[in-house]
């Protein structure tokens, strides 16, 4: 077994490395394995390591150290490959994926990550390619295009960077004339924003789907309709806290004129209207006419802390997820 850790220098306001190579060395020794440590130099990058491991015909640990961007890659470069399993350090300014099962230090202990468990996940297969988390398109998607100006401010952390660009994009025209498909259920409507959850966070902490599961096969999709601008902060503190949902999977009663709620396999999206809708996948973001999403299940190898892995009955209220 191969032990990789995927580091991008440049992901949140410092620079992992300075204490991230010390703590992988002591920890291999202290596990008696000999882990890898990889810099990456240019975008994309952590795909081409990820690929080459992947390509490399034998077990590996794959671990992107940096933030949702960087898993992302890793997930894409290694997407296919039955010799992988995907480990996360959490060292970018979101952090997001981690957001789903603890808290960065259960993430951060290179020990515990050397031990870890494998666990099979539902893949999100995206037109924006592979993912593990929330594929979003309209007012949070264009927030979070905006969010890189901020986030590198001295004490603008993953929320706060995340809330000043959604100040800043209250600025400007939201919402879209959208033709959605829900498996095969169509409906024709103007909507400020869409999230399809495979898991419940993004955005700094904002929890879109409360109750996604997952390794269900199932998708939890979140519409918002337009809103005014002075109704607009309210909904989202209730949508930042996850109260927008309950677990029965129905909208909160004071939030059914604006927001509806499904749970589906596919998703498929066409802009009706001349403006391009800002889309993102895992802190990934582009302009685009159409786009679609749906669930593989099981399609993922995701490496878990043990502590982590333990205490997932308690946080989802659901069954464990399988070891891989």
């Amino acid at each position: 077994m191969k032990y990789v850790f995927i580091l991008n220098p440049v992901a949140g306001k410092c620079n992992a490395g300075t204490w991230l190579e010390a703590a992988v060395r002591q920890a291999g020794e202290a596990a008696g394995v000999q882990p890898i440590l990889e810099r990456t130099t240019h975008p994309g990058h952590a795909r081409e390591l990820a690929a080459r491991y992947a390509g490399g015909g034998e077990p590996v640990y794959l671990y992107a150290c940096g933030g949702d961007g960087t898993l992302n890659e890793v997930l894409q470069g290694s997407a296919g490959s039955e010799q992988v399993s995907v480990g996360c350090v959490p060292c970018g300014s979101g952090n997001d994926y981690v957001r789903n099962f603890g808290t960065a230090d259960q993430f951060l202990d290179i020990l515990s990550q050397l031990r870890a468990v494998p666990v099979r996940m539902d893949a999100l297969d995206t037109s924006f390619g592979i993912g593990v988390d929330i594929f979003a398109a309209g007012l949070d998607a264009q927030v979070a295009y905006g969010i890189p100006r901020f986030r590198r401010l001295p004490g603008c952390g993953g929320t706060m960077a995340y809330t000043l660009s959604i100040l800043q994009a209250l600025c400007t025209p939201f919402g879209h004339r959208l033709r959605i498909t829900l498996d095969d259920r169509e409906q024709v409507g103007t909507y400020m924003l869409l999230a399809i959850c495979n898991g419940r966070m993004y955005g700094g902490g904002y929890n879109a789907a409360p109750y996604a599961c997952m390794d269900d096969g199932l998708l939890d999709v979140v519409l918002v309709n337009p809103l005014s601008r002075l109704k607009i902060a309210s909904i989202l503190s209730l949508y930042k806290k996850g109260r927008h949902l309950t677990q029965d999977g129905a909208v909160a009663p004071e939030l059914r004129h604006c927001i509806s709620f499904h749970r589906v396999r596919r998703v498929e999206v066409q802009v009706l209207d001349k403006r391009p809708i800002i889309a993102t996948l895992d802190g990934e973001c582009a302009p685009v006419t159409s786009l679609y999403a749906q669930a593989l299940p099981g399609k993922l190898s995701m490496l878990l802390p043990p502590s982590v892995y333990g205490q997932l009955q308690t946080l989802y209220r659901v069954p464990v997820l399988n070891k891989a």
